[in-house]
């Protein structure tokens, strides 16, 4: 009977043990993913601005032309901006570059998504 009791013991501090493990790796797991999450949106941010930028001067056709070597989606038009695979394009009406936006919105201002 002692020996039943001191496995069902052994058993449950294990479990225990077990859970509280699982507890942690998930806590520190979620808060890498967290970090990671933010430094590719502080990436996105700088890269549009960094493009918009160096973009300045450059012609429509001349962005579109290089943005499509790198994806293997069509470009097309929708509200006033130029997608082409996961990016968005904004020109003048000079042809020249006015902003870059990604495929998705984390609800702040963009002129690609005009209705937020």
């Amino acid at each position: 009977m002692k020996v039943a009791l001191m496995i069902l013991v052994l058993m449950l501090l294990g479990s225990n043990a077990f859970w509280l493990y699982q507890s942690m790796d998930s806590g520190v797991t979620s808060s890498y993913a967290s970090k990671q999450i933010h430094e590719l949106n502080e990436t996105r941010k700088q890269l549009s601005a960094v493009l918009t930028e160096v973009g300045k001067n450059s012609k429509k056709s001349e962005i579109i032309t290089v943005a499509s070597k790198y994806t293997e989606l069509k470009a097309f038009e929708k509200d006033g901006c130029t997608w082409v695979g996961w990016i968005g394009f904004k020109f003048n009406e000079d042809g020249n570059l006015a902003s870059v936006s990604p495929a998705w919105s984390y609800g702040e201002k963009d002129p690609c998504y005009p209705a937020l």
